[in-house]
């Protein structure tokens, strides 16, 4: 009988089984200590009497970003089927003829949110979830007097703001080639129609994407989340842009830690001007002074802020 797995790193026994991934991870360290062997059991299986000793196998997964889900059959035109004398080129007219609508637009929006995936680095589960509010579009006609484009890109944004994926809606714009207006419409229409339980956008999550982007280190990161966490108690982020607000957050946290980073980079990494930056820092220091009577967290923020370079700067 084979005994409690122990990590070779740390010597605990606390191990977590992954079965998504197949490894065996401790818990406390982090270390793989070890992977799961692949089922052994057959993945073909017959249909009937005449197919069971065949290897048939059962094919992928089904998926709503795949046209009919993945469960597609195309009428082939084989020399076999010729010889024998069947002729498949009517049935074959007349099966792309009898197609809905709906299923038309499928297959001319499915391969776009293919591009949107590889443009935005969209996971498997945000594409399914937009394939699932497109369909459902589809099915209630609210494509019918507008662009597929512009109704499949409000579907991957919507999918985004449910599912917590900071994309914004420019990135969204700019890689569907579809203006911000009419893709903010079709969100809209969307959100009245579905009303989806969309949750208020994570800031950590925003200062953990620009900072990889610009390229922080670890302690400007813990930092910048620090007073981030600060700003929410304080209740000044309500009402502002989060990719705004984060990178002014970062920028401070910047110049505390000693980093050369621009307000021009931040803003270019977070897809906001350096106009917004300057506002929401200049907001953020009038609130710390209001609130910094009551409060000595606040107290030490304000005074760093007061005797930043960018506002003796601003000053002279």
């Amino acid at each position: 009988m084979q005994g409690p797995l122990m990590c070779s790193a740390c010597r605990s026994e606390v191990v977590v089984t992954d079965h998504e991934c197949g490894e065996v991870i401790c818990s406390r360290c982090g270390v793989v200590v070890d992977r799961l062997e692949s089922s052994a059991v057959q993945e073909w299986r017959a249909f009937s009497v005449d197919d069971f000793y065949r290897k048939c196998r059962i094919g992928g997964a089904t998926s709503l970003a795949r046209y009919n889900k993945g469960l597609l059959t195309t009428i082939g035109n084989s020399r076999d089927s010729k010889e024998r004398g069947f002729n498949f080129d009517r049935i074959r007219v007349w099966d792309f003829r009898i197609q809905a609508a709906n299923d038309r637009s499928l297959k001319q929006a499915l391969p776009a949110l293919e591009h949107l995936k590889e443009s935005l680095g969209l996971p498997d589960t945000i594409v399914e979830k937009s394939a699932y509010f497109y369909r459902k579009a589809a099915r209630i006609n609210l494509i019918k007097g507008r662009t597929v484009s512009s109704v499949l890109a409000a579907s991957v944004y919507l999918a985004c703001r449910e599912l917590e994926t900071p994309r914004t809606l420019n990135e969204v714009s700019s890689a569907s080639n579809v203006p911000r207006k009419k893709i903010s419409r079709d969100y809209r229409l969307l959100v009245h129609t579905f009303d989806p339980k969309i949750p208020a956008i994570d800031h950590m999550r925003c200062i953990t994407r620009i900072a990889n982007k610009v390229g922080l280190s670890e302690k400007t990161k813990r930092m910048a989340i620090n007073i981030m966490r600060q700003v929410i108690a304080m209740q000044i982020s309500p009402g502002k842009g989060p990719m705004g607000i984060a990178a002014t957050v970062l920028y401070v946290a910047c110049l505390k830690a000693g980093e050369t980073k621009t307000q021009k980079e931040l803003s270019i990494a977070a897809g906001v001007t350096e106009v917004t930056i300057r506002n929401r820092y200049s907001e953020l220091k009038k609130y710390l002074q209001d609130f910094a009577k009551s409060s000595s967290i606040a107290i030490a923020i304000f005074m760093f802020v007061l005797h930043s370079p960018v506002l003796l700067s601003s000053a002279r």
